[in-house]
């Protein structure tokens, strides 16, 4: 099955924060491609230059920190005051080191919480004004975790973070909603952004993991980017407040074997099955 499905942004302007690599890099692309005009925001100058350098004039860079109140300033500053207006803020940007509870430091897990939830709740907060003052209303769009649905070792500080992330945009959306402002939450499962060469350790986490997927495979980063597009679009006009998950069904449970054995005979009085007598 296959259909072809084109967004049109023309005359939009979109912020996207952690924009140097991965699911960021593919979302500036994305929204390029649609006819948006981009402002790419990353702390990371050489990763952001690469992110910048296919699409000429069509995104504007700026080297910024989210978690400042100065740094998420200048990020929407550089939309309204560069490009005129502002129409879609994706905030993508989130840190994710892992590890153990008892050995987690208490400055790790701050930063953990300055990038991933004040980051999130400065570029909300910034994005909004400009959008109340545009009088047009506009789309933010979150990022989670399927991290922040289960317990797993090594996450405490990025899991509970994502799991913040969710609930302050729930607030976001009821209160920003007599502006016209929708403000919804993704959060993907395993996206194949990791480094090349994966580090071995890794590559033997990722190899005994993937089979169990439901999908047998990562999603792909161009998969998030084109869910994104959805949400900042017209489609989505009544689509607020909601969390969306991006897994292959990870979140629902391991693959299936294809094969549905039920050998409990308590139930058979319900289902009227016969067993052959033994």
């Amino acid at each position: 099955m296959s259909a072809e499905v084109r967004f049109s942004f023309n005359g939009n302007v979109a912020i996207v924060t952690g924009a140097a690599r991965g699911v960021g890099r593919e979302i500036v692309g994305a929204f390029v491609d649609a006819g948006a005009r981009v402002v790419a925001a990353d702390r990371d100058g050489d990763g952001l230059a690469e992110t910048c350098a296919p699409h000429g004039d069509g995104v504007t860079a700026i080297v910024a920190d989210v978690s400042t109140p100065e740094g998420a300033r200048a990020i929407v500053d550089r939309s309204t005051a560069t490009l005129g207006r502002l129409d879609i803020c994706v905030n993508n940007a989130a840190v994710a080191p892992h590890a153990a509870l008892l050995e987690e430091r208490a400055e790790v897990w701050d930063r953990v919480y300055a990038v991933n939830c004040r980051g999130t709740f400065l570029m909300t907060q910034a994005a909004a004004r400009a959008m109340i003052a545009g009088g047009r209303g506009g789309r933010i769009i979150n990022f989670s975790s399927g991290a922040a649905q289960r317990g797993a070792a090594g996450g405490a500080a990025y899991a509970s973070s994502r799991a913040a992330t969710e609930t302050f945009s729930r607030v976001a959306a009821v209160e920003l909603a007599p502006h016209n402002i929708l403000v919804n939450t993704i959060s993907p499962g395993l996206i194949d952004t990791q480094p090349k060469p994966l580090p071995p350790d890794m590559a033997q986490r990722l190899a005994a993991r993937i089979p169990n997927l439901p999908l047998a495979r990562p999603g792909r980063p161009e998969e998030v980017a084109q869910l994104v597009l959805f949400l900042a679009s017209d489609a989505s006009s009544y689509l607020s407040g909601a969390v969306i998950s991006i897994d292959g069904a990870s979140s629902a449970g391991s693959r299936f074997s294809g094969l549905v054995v039920d050998d409990d005979t308590r139930y058979d009085w319900v289902t009227g099955r016969t067993r052959p007598t033994r």
